[in-house]
């Protein structure tokens, strides 16, 4: 093994199995019968699991995504607040929270979302009041839509 500090060298894990057989046993403390005493058995199980795990990590993430914005958009439909537009006010509004604490909020604190709510209503009412001019909003610098692009074909 390379080490490049003392520090380094100090804490690493020794270089003998008992060290390994250790490891193996800490990550096989949930597993029942054999599989969580014998080491062989522990060690083809643990492999497995962690591929499983390793594998279903991003369709998980995608899976707990879509549950947050179908909570979001439930209390949005209880307020009359589209989704969309609710996401898209709040950033133009600069309060920046993400799905995970909105949908919090829509599930445990229906008093706080109804605020935020409110506060989307209320920017929603003077994008109107000033016009839809004003609602259409200009594209930041460095953006080319398609719509530049078939501009300069033309």
């Amino acid at each position: 093994m390379v080490f490049f500090t003392l520090r380094l060298l100090k804490f690493s894990p020794p270089n003998d199995r008992s060290w390994k057989k250790e490891m193996y046993r800490r990550l096989s403390w949930h597993f029942y019968g054999r599989r969580r005493n014998c080491y062989r058995l522990s060690r083809d199980a643990i492999n497995r699991s962690l591929r499983f795990s390793t594998l279903s990590r991003k369709p998980r993430r995608n899976h707990i995504n879509k549950i947050f914005s179908y909570r979001i958009a439930a209390g949005c439909a209880e307020h009359g607040v589209q989704y969309s537009s609710f996401m898209k006010s709040l950033q133009e509004v600069d309060i920046l929270l993400d799905r995970k604490i909105l949908a919090h909020l829509a599930v445990y604190e229906p008093r706080s979302f109804q605020s935020l709510c409110e506060v989307v209503k209320q920017k929603h009412k003077e994008d109107l009041r000033l016009g839809l001019a004003s609602a259409i909003k200009p594209t930041p610098s460095g953006i080319i839509t398609r719509d530049m692009i078939t501009k300069q074909c033309e």
